[in-house]
């Protein structure tokens, strides 16, 4: 699993950034650890792909939207640490993960030029933008087996970012304000 997060610096020579697919409960149905056993299938797939060695695969954007595995990479040098190996990601992401990867990189190239070319460096799985696990809540935002707990963000399974966590808290937030006001 890779982090995903930039240098401290952000003085990289390159670019870093993130595409996130959306995965629901939907996507892994069964028991409330299923969640955990779909993030386990997934990294234990890209760990092989990665050469089981802690490397990460890599596919260039180009190979990846014409279905064919990275050899080596092109122009544009992996900054992951510790490196990187060539493969198809298609081996270690589901099936409608890679298609809706296909379908975005064309349209962010069109708003940001250069953000799909050829070589530039996919590097995966990061599968930990949110919470495997939630703690269910009731309309008021509070939890449904103990009173007084509002579960909130990622941690509790309510946001996969930065952004949709600072939502959630408004609203529990706003949720606590109701309660105490009566």
């Amino acid at each position: 699993m890779t982090n995903g997060m930039s240098q401290y610096s952000r003085a990289e020579f390159d670019a870093n950034a993130g595409i996130v697919v959306g995965i629901t409960p939907a996507d892994y149905p069964g028991d409330p650890l299923a969640g955990i056993e779909f993030q386990r299938h997934w990294e234990a797939r890209a760990f092989n792909a990665g050469g089981a060695d802690y490397f990460a695969p890599s596919q260039r954007v180009g190979d990846l939207l014409s279905g064919r595995e990275t050899a080596a990479p092109g122009e544009v040098a992996p900054s992951y640490k510790p490196g990187v190996r060539g493969a198809d990601l298609r081996s270690c992401l589901p099936d409608y993960v890679i298609a809706a990867i296909r379908e975005a990189l064309p349209m962010f190239d069109r708003r940001i030029p250069g953000f799909a070319m050829h070589d530039a460096v996919l590097t995966g799985v990061e599968t930990r933008t949110s919470s495997p696990l939630r703690i269910r809540r009731n309309r008021n935002f509070e939890s449904v087996n103990t009173q007084g707990l509002y579960p909130a963000g990622e941690g509790a399974g309510y946001a996969g970012g930065i952004l949709s966590a600072a939502i959630d808290g408004i609203k529990v937030a706003e949720a606590v304000a109701m309660s105490l006001a009566g």
